[in-house]
């Protein structure tokens, strides 16, 4: 595909970078000349050095053949007009990055007048994602393929299956499940008969919907309900989790150090306790009762006080804690300083990114370790070259395993011996690599 992107700083580098490894043809716009000599340093992409929102530039640039174009630099309002530049030049499809509420509330109206095809907030990925590991204590993240039949699950580990000196050959899961990734202080890795499973990863269950409950039992002890939940940053994300969470019935505490925000959300929150102090406070956390919550979220835009917060409130007693990271850098000290969970808002655009820029060629998508590993479904032609072919003979890229098979509404975890069949629907896990040969493959 021929992407265009619109915005060489930190997410729109880390959507380059992924996609270029994906082996899509990406020009990168961007004012910085600095940011554009970085990129051209470490990235093999196009670049232009320039204003998004120059007609003559991106007209040169492109952007009306363009299959793709995100617009992802810092301001909102040049994205949405990079954007409506871009579809009105004739791009096919094209994204704009939105952080203000007022645009993503609004999405579907500035879509239709502007001809956007997409408005991602960050933001918005953001809390949503918090949510759902709220409301299930030890999934990371969830996900459907093969018409809701196939379901994938990210799983946090709290006990180990495995006893001492015993590997992933030692271990039976229920049928229908095959555990397809491990992840483990910031790394991940496709796991072969000599892996281990250790307290605090995070593995990724495939398979058979209806077995994945006793499949997930064997790597969570008893899993406490989040009731009691305190929310560090008025920040958008952090707004919008409270309005969220006091619909559904938790008890919500939202600190925030700005009078003017906290009287702002007092007016707008109709149950949570808003509480004007600083939470990066020990003698704050203590006060203020944190050592009884469940569970404590850092939201700010400062990683380093989000990261010192969480450390804070586990040491007064909160059951559990989670920081929004947005320098990938810090990802890795999560675990290492006893932070249970990190989100990344970078993260959830990239996964929404490059789903769009795979939806051609696949059914399903979903996205590991930053864009590192992919979870495909693939549909099997009459004409497909893996067909009448034992898996076993069948030359898989490296970094890859077919994870499951969906023949009807039967699901097969695969053997060496299964062939595969037209009409199939094959689930693959793959590192972004490979995937170009992975295509082919399948093609």
């Amino acid at each position: 595909m021929d992407i265009i992107i619109a915005g060489g700083g930190r997410v729109g580098y880390h959507l380059a970078r992924l996609l270029s490894e994906e082996r899509h043809n990406v020009t990168v716009i961007e004012v910085d000349p600095n940011q554009i000599e970085h990129i051209d340093y470490t990235l093999d992409v196009s670049t232009i050095v320039g204003s998004a929102v120059d007609a003559m530039l991106l007209q040169s640039a492109g952007a009306g053949s363009a299959d793709l174009f995100l617009a992802a630099t810092g301001d909102d309002e040049i994205n949405l007009i990079a954007a409506a530049m871009a579809k009105g030049f004739g791009a096919k499809q094209v994204l704009a990055r939105a952080h203000q509420t007022l645009y993503v509330e609004s999405d579907i109206l500035y879509e239709t007048v502007l001809g956007i095809d997409y408005i991602l907030s960050p933001e918005a990925l953001t809390a949503k994602e918090i949510v759902t590991y709220i409301e299930n204590p030890g999934m990371v993240a969830m996900e459907s393929f093969g018409r809701g039949l196939i379901e994938i699950r990210h799983v946090r580990v709290s006990k180990s299956p495995l006893g001492p000196g015993q590997t992933l050959k030692d271990m039976e899961l229920p049928s229908g499940v095959l555990l397809g990734v491990i992840g483990r202080n910031g790394k991940t890795e496709i796991p072969h008969g000599g892996s281990t499973i250790q307290e605090h990863d995070v593995v990724t269950l495939v398979g058979c919907k209806d077995s994945m409950g006793p499949a997930k039992s064997l790597f969570q002890g008893v899993e406490m309900k989040l009731e009691k939940v305190v929310i560090m940053g008025g920040s958008t994300v952090g707004l919008s989790l409270a309005q969220t969470l006091e619909k559904r019935g938790l008890s919500v505490k939202i600190f925030d150090w700005n009078i003017t925000r906290c009287n702002e959300m007092a007016a707008i929150l109709t149950k949570s306790k808003v509480v004007c102090r600083d939470a990066a406070s020990r003698l704050a956390l203590e006060q203020e009762h944190v050592g009884g919550a469940d569970i404590f979220v850092a939201v700010t835009r400062d990683d380093e006080r989000n990261i010192m917060a969480c450390v804070l409130a586990k040491e007064v007693g909160a059951k559990e804690t989670l920081a929004i990271v947005h320098q990938p850098d810090f990802a890795p000290l999560v675990d290492r300083l006893g932070i249970d969970h990190a989100v990344t808002p970078r993260a959830s655009v990239a996964n929404r990114v490059l789903k769009l820029a795979n939806q051609k060629n696949v059914s399903s998508l979903a996205v590991l370790d930053e864009g590192r590993i992919e979870i495909l479904e693939f549909k099997v032609s009459a004409d497909g070259a893996v067909l009448g072919h034992r898996l076993s003979d069948i030359k898989f890229p490296k970094d890859s395993l077919v994870a499951s098979i969906l023949r009807g509404d039967k699901v097969i975890v695969p053997r060496g011996d299964d062939e595969i069949l037209a009409g199939d629907s094959v689930i693959l896990i793959v590192a972004a690599k490979s995937l170009d040969a992975a295509r082919k493959l399948f093609a």
